[in-house]
């Protein structure tokens, strides 16, 4: 179970870091975790909860965004504290209709971009970069 004391500040970091950048847009690269990426939502959706967690982990923590949203066409930098080691991360999406989408192992230390789409039968297409 991820209630060990070492992931909720990990995380806690990581929330407070987006929230940083979000304020200071030029933040230094230096101060950015290698495993920072930027979620692209083309779904036609909004993204209501956006969840990030170590694949290592059994269980998702808090939700990213809190009480915003990633609305249709927006996008949004997800930043990690520089001292985070994980390469692979799980990453699980709930769009206004509260349906879960979920991906798994994403070695984000190769990952720099994800982007979301809505196929026709209603499922969601992930490409990386």
């Amino acid at each position: 179970m991820r209630s060990n004391k070492a992931f909720r500040l990990s995380l806690a970091i990581s929330i407070l870091l987006a929230l940083t950048a979000m304020l200071v847009p030029a933040a230094s690269s230096a101060q950015q975790g290698k495993q920072d990426f930027t979620l692209y939502n083309k779904t036609g959706l909004a993204i209501s909860e956006l969840y990030v967690s170590p694949a290592s982990k059994d269980d998702w923590e808090e939700d990213i965004l809190g009480v915003d949203v990633l609305p249709s066409g927006e996008n949004t930098t997800i930043h990690f504290s520089p001292k985070e080691r994980a390469a692979k991360w799980d990453i699980k999406l709930v769009d206004e209709n509260g349906k879960d989408h979920i991906r798994y192992n994403f070695n984000l230390l190769e990952v720099s971009e994800i982007t979301v789409t809505k196929k026709s039968d209603g499922s969601w297409w992930w490409t990386w970069k």
